[in-house]
């Protein structure tokens, strides 16, 4: 399966769900609302994975740096 939107607007939907849930968790329903895939969500918690460890972030502030990118 591909996803049906852009990657940075997959990230800002899982960012809007309530923060009472881990970043995971919101990023599989924003991938499955999206047409994704556990393909597809492997791939993006691995790129916002390496973004939090580079960059020394949350998984949130991450995906938000990964979004804002061009």
């Amino acid at each position: 399966m591909a996803l049906r939107v852009s990657v940075p607007r997959v990230l800002k939907d899982a960012l809007a769900y309530p923060p009472g849930e881990s970043f995971e968790e919101s990023l599989g329903r924003s991938v499955r609302r999206h047409g994704g895939g556990y393909p597809e969500y492997v791939d993006l918690v691995s790129r916002v994975r390496e973004v939090a460890r580079d960059r020394k972030l949350s998984l949130r502030d991450a995906a938000r740096w990964l979004a804002d990118q061009p």
